[in-house]
């Protein structure tokens, strides 16, 4: 209301109509008119509201995916307002149906997006629809999570899942008590362990303070025992991560932290610097390769057992096929003047080892059109006799053009001949030179590449091109080891980065790690796997043991340097190598020596600490 400069009042009225009510607006428009000959009438059109409450609540959840907080406090009272206005049967289901959709079986886990701020939602609809959405969200995440699945399982596709029934028992929509109870009734089902081992992860994660001080002590107990019974490798890490912060030591006095190495003894028969280390679990033998030519291999007990001189080249890289007894060498051209050695070509040598323990050469393949072969890695699972090498092309006019992985089968040679060996299969998907190879334990099929271009690739011999890739590195990939499901890498960004493999899946090819850490302020040169919960990495400055679940890391007290006893030995280790039980570690670099570290305290020659 508001006066002119006259003493007449003017009137403004707005009236908002529906379009069913379109007819009777009409006739008060009508009515108005007959008031006063100078009355003005406007009618001002608006869409009509077309979209289906399913269609808003799968728009505001959605939303919510780039939560900054007042994001989600909004969606919420959205959400809330709607149930206060029209609280009806047929709203309840189309926010569950919109919910179930967004959060359960979209693509928020590819994304990288937690699951638990959406089931906050459910926390600011009114009684009774809260409780009911609740009851019906339980149901079918259990449904979901209790379909028998393998141990090698892709994880992916439950993440969410787990993740959403942790994020109920954090609001207390479900008791702890409960919650564990059936989550220890799944861990002793085979088929729905992997699920179960998941949800427990994920409970531990988030309600942590729940389960300490809410949860009674005698279903803990019963959880701990079904934990400790269960043997299969594949879930070491997410039981090593659950004790971990449960503060559960093993029986046995373990848990997650390894056992500290300690100096032990070094071996010695090279004259230049080492570049690789191959070690045999079947026949607990290790073999060395220097720049020197020569590749020994040693026994448990330190001695030679027996010795290669190559002659016109020496390996940087090898590996063992301990079922078919062949160790396999990139071999580069060596540094001299000697004619035969200035003609040697990249090449990949096998030996084959005979029953007396010896070497015997199978055969040199050497390539003529490749400038470096800088890595190589037999496959060791099945029943084949496959090995893949990282490859750097020749260009017309000598120079880098393209780095390969190449595939090999040696039950795939039409000749029989070493020599004459052609690749069943070449990759081309690095874009620099190839650094680091690593089998997938399990698979004769699968295996990982690392480069210079920053990136780790999975392949698969069957497949033209990688079914995965693992990024997260912002230089040259040094390092790469696999065991079970869990992936480790090195760099030279000094960062050691830990991936899952399971959480790969064909609409989820790209892996980000799950954890990343800086030992010191330096490159990482080699990392290598002990077991999933457990590696040992060296940088240009030390060694290091690194705790997988916990995420921390110590550094190895090193042997006593030879020429001042009281200050440790300075030296860079290229390679490292576990023995088949993870009860020694084998180490060797710059210094042309092998220094064996043991976890056997009486074993142990304790130099002083760094």
């Amino acid at each position: 209301f508001f006066f002119d400069h006259g003493s007449t009042m003017k009137v403004k009225i707005e009236i908002e109509v529906s379009q069913e009510e379109m007819p009777i607006a009409a006739e008060l428009l009508q009515t108005l008119k007959q008031l006063a000959a100078h009355v003005e009438t406007k009618v001002k059109r608006t869409v009509p509201d077309t979209q289906t409450n399913l269609q808003k609540f799968t728009a505001m959840i959605q939303s919510v995916e780039d939560d900054d907080g007042k994001k989600l406090e909004d969606v919420a009272s959205r959400i809330q307002k709607m149930f206060d206005d029209h609280g009806d049967e047929q709203l309840l289901w189309d926010f569950f149906e919109a919910f179930t959709a967004v959060v359960l079986e979209g693509d928020l886990v590819h994304k990288e997006k937690p699951v638990a701020p959406f089931v906050y939602l459910l926390s600011r609809i009114p009684e009774p629809s809260k409780t009911r959405a609740r009851d019906a969200l339980i149901q079918k995440i259990l449904k979901f999570l209790t379909i028998s699945r393998s141990a090698d399982c892709v994880r992916a596709e439950f993440f969410a899942h787990a993740e959403a029934f942790a994020a109920l028992v954090k609001l207390e929509f479900v008791s702890i008590k409960g919650a564990i109870t059936t989550i220890n009734t799944l861990l002793k089902k085979e088929d729905n362990r992997c699920a179960a081992l998941t949800m427990l992860g994920k409970t531990v994660e988030l309600c942590l303070d729940i389960l300490t001080d809410k949860c009674d002590h005698g279903v803990l107990r019963e959880l701990r025992a079904t934990l400790d019974s269960i043997l299969d490798p594949a879930f070491e890490y997410d039981i090593a991560y659950i004790k971990e912060n449960m503060n559960w030591q093993d029986s046995a006095g373990g848990g997650a932290k390894p056992i500290p190495l300690a100096p032990f003894k070094s071996y010695e028969g090279h004259r230049n610097v080492i570049f690789a280390l191959a070690y045999d679990p079947t026949h607990d033998v290790l073999v060395s390769a220097s720049k020197d030519g020569r590749v020994i291999t040693w026994g448990t007990d330190g001695k030679q057992q027996d010795v290669i001189e190559l002659q016109r080249h020496y390996a940087c890289s090898m590996d063992i096929n301990p079922k078919h007894r062949i160790l396999y060498m990139c071999g580069v051209s060596k540094e001299t003047q000697g004619a035969a050695a200035k003609d040697a070509h990249p090449a990949v040598i096998a030996y084959h080892q005979t029953d007396h323990k010896k070497w015997q050469q199978h055969g040199t393949l050497e390539k003529h059109d490749t400038k470096v072969i800088s890595s190589v890695k037999a496959s060791v699972y099945g029943s084949g006799n496959q090995f893949v090498t990282g490859e750097t092309m020749k260009g017309s006019a000598d120079e880098f053009t393209r780095s390969v992985v190449c595939c090999y089968d040696l039950n795939a040679s039409q000749t029989g001949s070493f020599e004459s060996l052609m690749p069943v299969r070449v990759f081309e998907q690095h874009q620099d030179i190839i650094t680091c190879m690593a089998a997938v334990p399990r698979s004769e099929h699968l295996f990982l590449s690392g480069s210079r271009d920053c990136r780790v690739l999975l392949w698969d011999v069957r497949v033209v091109k990688a079914i995965g890739t693992l990024v997260g590195h912002e230089g040259t990939v040094t390092s790469v080891s696999a065991s079970d499901h869990l992936i480790v890498t090195g760099g030279l960004d000094k960062k050691i980065m830990s991936f899952d493999i399971r959480a790969l899946s064909q609409t989820n090819t790209q892996l980000r790690p799950m954890n990343t850490m800086i030992l010191d302020e330096s490159a990482v040169l080699k990392v290598v796997l002990g077991t999933s919960s457990e590696a040992a990495a060296s940088t240009l400055l030390g060694l290091y043991q690194i705790s997988l679940v916990t995420n921390e890391s110590r550094q190895v007290q090193g042997f006593a340097d030879p020429v001042n006893p009281s200050a440790p030995k300075a030296t860079r280790y290229h390679d490292l190598a576990w023995n088949h039980d993870c009860s020694a570690l084998y180490a060797a670099g710059d210094d042309m020596r092998i220094d064996v570290y043991t976890k056997n305290a009486a074993e142990a020659n304790l130099a002083p600490l760094r």
